[in-house]
């Protein structure tokens, strides 16, 4: 039963809008609200009943590194609309607070502003229609695209890959003004693979003749379960932010860790104890800069030491060794035995 969820899960389109509009206004007065009317614009529009305790609007945050001291932040917003997950992804900006601002009032001004203003523009006439006989769907959409005037008369950009023998699509194009990806289910071909996913916006889109193309489940993960699954990583980023992620991951990838062995020790550490202890070799022998070297941390309360693989710089050999400790504290095993109150000696 659970895996048919799951499939069904993926079988939903999935628009994801990594919206650019204006930036919210910094002002503590300006935009005050704009969370709660998001949530209740959610709530009125909600075609399926979501589990009780669950967050209707459920949040994430990117961080990167703007320059070599300061670390901003990006909130994405996640929520159902008539039973289909939406991820709507704000700018960057230097406090979580006001990112999570500005991805609410990005959200709004799209779906409210510019789509009913669409909506206004759709009753004066209607969608043009795609006479093209024979055509694949992504050849439907492209011509679609091309006339419809929420589009710009730009035609979708497609991606594929490839995972376990399955294909996976993603189509990317812009409505009114803002770039959205649609993500299609997992297929045994790449054009069975594309073929769905164009379906999904297709019926999206409301194109005449695939209104009713497709239909939420309303027994999906996305529906019945706690959380709405995630978009695929990096989904809202481009290739310079990508790697504006990865600085700023590495960067606090230390501090991470030495914050999760901290809460997970809580009980055992003393007043003013250190979490860990540090200490590097170095290959003597390499000539080349930064020099191989390698980590090893010692942490005390819980009588383990950790050796990483030999990479080059220490800040490397760290995140080495981070990784083999996140596997420590995401056993478990562990989390049982602090649980249960045991001693802190694990050997």
């Amino acid at each position: 039963q659970q895996m048919l969820q799951q499939q069904q899960a993926q079988q939903q389109p999935l628009p994801q809008a990594a919206q650019q509009g204006p930036p919210a206004d910094q002002q503590d007065g300006a935009g005050k609200g704009v969370i709660s009317l998001l949530q209740e614009f959610v709530q009125c529009s909600r075609q399926f009943h979501a589990p009780q305790h669950r967050a209707i609007l459920q949040w994430n945050y990117d961080n990167r590194m703007a320059d070599f001291t300061t670390l901003e932040f990006r909130g994405t917003v996640a929520f159902l609309l008539d039973g289909v997950p939406h991820h709507v992804a704000g700018a960057w900006h230097p406090s979580k607070k006001i990112a999570q601002r500005d991805a609410a009032e990005r959200a709004l001004a799209f779906f409210v502003g510019k789509w009913g203003e669409q909506l206004l523009l759709e009753q004066e006439g209607p969608k043009p229609v795609s006479e093209s006989e024979g055509a694949s769907k992504a050849q439907i959409l492209e011509d679609f695209c091309s006339s419809y005037h929420a589009c710009g008369g730009k035609v979708p950009q497609w991606s594929t890959t490839w995972e376990a023998g399955e294909c996976s699509a993603v189509v990317e194009l812009s409505l009114l003004g803002v770039p959205h990806k649609f993500a299609g289910a997992a297929k045994p071909s790449e054009e069975a693979a594309v073929d769905d996913a164009a379906r999904r916006v297709l019926w999206y889109l409301q194109c005449p003749g695939y209104e009713n193309a497709f239909s939420p489940d309303p027994r999906a993960a996305a529906v019945v379960g706690r959380d709405i699954p995630s978009p695929p990583a990096n989904w809202a980023n481009t290739a310079a932010e990508g790697c504006a992620l990865q600085m700023a991951e590495r960067k606090t990838a230390l501090m991470r860790v030495q914050n999760k062995l901290q809460q997970t020790f809580a009980k055992q550490l003393r007043p003013g104890q250190g979490v860990w202890d540090w200490s590097y070799e170095t290959d003597e022998e390499d000539q080349s800069w930064p020099p191989l070297c390698r980590a090893t941390v010692r942490i005390p309360v819980a009588g383990k030491t950790f050796t990483g693989a030999w990479v080059r710089g220490q800040r490397d050999a760290q995140i080495e060794v981070c990784d083999l400790v996140c596997q420590f504290l995401n056993d478990s095993d562990l989390t049982r035995t602090l649980s249960k109150g045991s001693s802190t000696e694990f050997v």
